[in-house]
């Protein structure tokens, strides 16, 4: 079966670029660098993960394999939550707040396990909505991003200060969650191809979309890093909605045929381990933000190896 190369080389790049993000690249060289890549460019990964995942959703709905899917993912997630659970799971605390805080961990995932916990819900919810218009599905899309970005800002600006919103707010799961983050890009991919948009595009125009996205992205950014009364980092970004699908498209319509799935599972497998090895290099090294990311990525896709080769016999790693 022949695959898009192309796009695999997308997603090992994303994989690098979360790693970016969690090791907070070029932090000891530039501030300005610092906020641009983590806060502005390396924002395109996720969403764009988001996307492709719900591109190829589609066919899971069109072949009424929902449950499949769905029984696959979950058993991914609680595998990768059970490896973590090294780092989360405490001794019981035998409290309503206790069992809140634990049941909201679970449901919400370890640090990037969000993603996943996330993509579910979206999933769930698009199968519930997948009998909707497009143009109702169009809307949500809008509608639901919007109060992601909207709670985002108003947190990180503190625009409600001194209210409870304004710690709420603040909060990653109120904002980056499965409606307002995950279904948003989840259900943009499912559109995509439902509709075939991205052969309707020609490669020019997704080039000249997608250079103006990302500078876009860039750009607010920019004005975020400038802007007096910001707090903290940004995972809802308003030219987000504009640039990932485009470079999606981009990706998609390169078209670099191969057979091999091996850089797709690379940047499966980089993307899950991370957290591991950054965590250790963390406590045993005082390596330097951008030293700390460039490790982090080499001993990943060293660690990568083993887990493809033990996901060939497990078959749920990845």
């Amino acid at each position: 079966m022949n695959r898009n190369i192309a796009l695999d080389t997308l997603k090992l790049a994303m994989a690098f670029m979360v790693v970016g993000i969690h090791a907070e690249f070029l932090g000891d060289v530039t501030l300005l660098g610092k906020y641009l890549t983590v806060n502005g460019l390396f924002r395109l990964a996720v969403p764009i993960f988001l996307i492709i995942n719900g591109y190829y959703f589609f066919y899971v709905i069109s072949k009424e394999q929902q449950l499949q899917w769905l029984k696959r993912i979950s058993v991914l997630y609680f595998f990768w939550m059970a490896i973590y659970s090294y780092f989360w799971l405490t001794l019981p605390d035998f409290t309503f707040i206790g069992f809140i805080k634990l049941i909201k961990l679970i449901v919400v995932g370890y640090h990037h396990l969000w993603y996943v916990s996330g993509m579910i819900g979206a999933a769930l919810l698009l199968v519930i909505l997948r009998v909707a218009s497009s143009l109702i599905l169009a809307t949500s899309i809008v509608l639901t991003f919007s109060i992601g970005v909207l709670i985002q800002y108003l947190g990180n600006y503190h625009i409600l200060e001194e209210t409870v919103f304004d710690q709420l707010f603040n909060y990653h799961w109120v904002h980056r969650n499965m409606l307002f983050f995950s279904y948003p890009f989840f259900c943009m991919g499912y559109l995509i191809n439902k509709h075939s948009l991205h052969n309707k595009v020609s490669f020019k125009f997704a080039v000249g979309l997608s250079l103006l996205g990302v500078l876009l992205l860039i750009f607010e950014s920019y004005i975020n890093y400038y802007q007096e009364g910001s707090d903290g980092g940004f995972d809802n970004l308003f030219s987000l909605l504009f640039a990932c699908p485009f470079v999606f498209i981009l990706f998609m319509k390169l078209q670099i045929l191969g057979s091999s799935k091996k850089l797709a599972l690379y940047s499966s497998a980089i993307y899950f381990i991370h957290i591991l090895v950054l965590n250790v290099f963390r406590k045993n090294t005082a390596l330097d933000e951008t030293h700390l990311t460039l490790a982090t990525i080499l001993a990943s896709i060293f660690a990568a190896y083993f887990i493809i080769k033990a996901n060939e016999r497990l078959k749920f790693m990845l």
